[in-house]
């Protein structure tokens, strides 16, 4: 029996361990896959409520962290998974995306001479600014298998020099989640509860560090948000930290009228909802990119670089930059209906669990 960590510290962890965990069961009397909860995750509450709702229990095993931000936090899960993995020690720490839960448990099991396997390997946006994407090169370079959503990431791999044989091809874990979640979020009442109706809204989300440091940015943009909600209604999902940040910002009013509502996050069947039913959605989260591409959903993504641009390509998503005009005349122009199609990509049909839990059966 091959034991395998699957890591999850926050939000896109869950959704997409769901998934894995699903795929898994094909093989559980060769392989045993234990979850980790690193307990990074901002907000307890919600976290508790999506691990439900996704039927990720049980638990293997909870660290116990004392810190929550920056290289505290990273030296707090380090130290809790090495003891964890000296009580049980697994043969594959198996990592998602690009969160420090991923690099931290990576960077124990390396030296613990564990092998590493990344899912999510290989994206790049190349800007060097967003700890995400120090995380993913990081986290790439400690692997012995790299699993790529599509084609696209193998590309920077192989020009860093990655051998072949450590790549491979599975397609897109989070469009198993959604194709597995699509019916459960079709019976999520948050439209009712937030007062809104399908194909009348835009939606909108934020919380990358770099982008909630630019406190210019952020006010002109909730001020345009204010009068395009004279338009249109705009619900506002707030990340916790960007909760805390806007409420420490007098230029900036939580409370602006029904048309423009700021929302707590909120857990996955409801937030797969608000996604497929919105006109648009202006973010800046990678799972979002990639959500609105296999849902169809027109998408918007702040700032001038994405680690996803298969969903610039074949998907649904377009970079906007920071120039806050340009980006409300690119809202207008969609409610407007100059709207773009997506492609078929390949791997992302709602199979790539089955491919990567096959793949480890197989592993000598």
């Amino acid at each position: 029996m091959k034991k395998i960590d699957l890591i999850v510290g926050i939000r896109p962890d869950f959704i997409r361990a769901s998934a894995l965990k699903t795929a898994f069961q094909d093989f559980e009397d060769t392989l045993d896959i234990r979850i980790i909860h690193t307990g990074q995750h901002y907000d307890p509450q919600l976290s508790q409520d999506i691990l439900e709702q996704l039927n990720l229990s049980p638990i293997h095993a909870y660290l116990d962290i004392n810190a929550v931000e920056g290289i505290g936090k990273l030296a707090s899960i380090m130290m809790s998974y090495e003891t964890q993995i000296h009580i049980d020690r697994p043969d594959i720490v198996l990592v998602l995306g690009n969160s420090d839960s991923a690099l931290a448990c990576s960077i124990v099991a390396s030296r613990s001479h564990i092998e590493v396997a990344h899912i999510d390997a290989g994206v790049r946006s190349y800007d060097f600014q967003i700890v995400e994407e120090q995380n993913d090169i990081l986290i790439d370079k400690l692997s012995t298998y790299m699993f790529t959503s599509n084609e696209e990431p193998v590309i920077p791999l192989i020009r860093e020099g990655y051998d072949n044989s450590n790549i491979i091809e599975v397609g897109n874990i989070r469009a198993d989640a959604v194709f597995a979640n699509l019916g459960f979020a079709e019976d999520s009442n948050v439209l009712n509860r937030y007062g809104l109706e399908e194909g009348a809204y835009i939606l909108m989300t934020l919380h990358h560090d770099h982008i909630l440091r630019n406190i210019s940015f952020l006010i002109s943009f909730i001020t345009m948000l204010e009068k395009l909600s004279e338009r249109l209604r705009i619900c506002v999902v707030l990340h916790p930290k960007t909760l805390m940040l806007l409420e420490d910002m007098p230029e900036v009013m939580l409370d602006p009228g029904v048309n423009l509502q700021f929302v707590t996050s909120q857990n996955y069947h409801d937030m797969l909802k608000l996604l497929k039913n919105t006109v648009v959605v202006v973010t800046d989260s990678q799972g979002i990119q990639e959500e609105s591409t296999v849902l169809g959903v027109q998408c918007f993504t702040i700032g001038h670089t994405t680690n996803r641009p298969v969903t610039l390509t074949k998907g649904t998503n377009t970079l906007v930059g920071f120039d806050v005009e340009q980006i409300e005349a690119k809202i207008v122009s969609i409610i407007e209906g100059d709207k773009i199609d997506g492609y078929p990509i390949d791997g992302w049909e709602g199979k790539a669990g089955q491919r990567i839990a096959k793949y480890f059966s197989e592993i000598e």
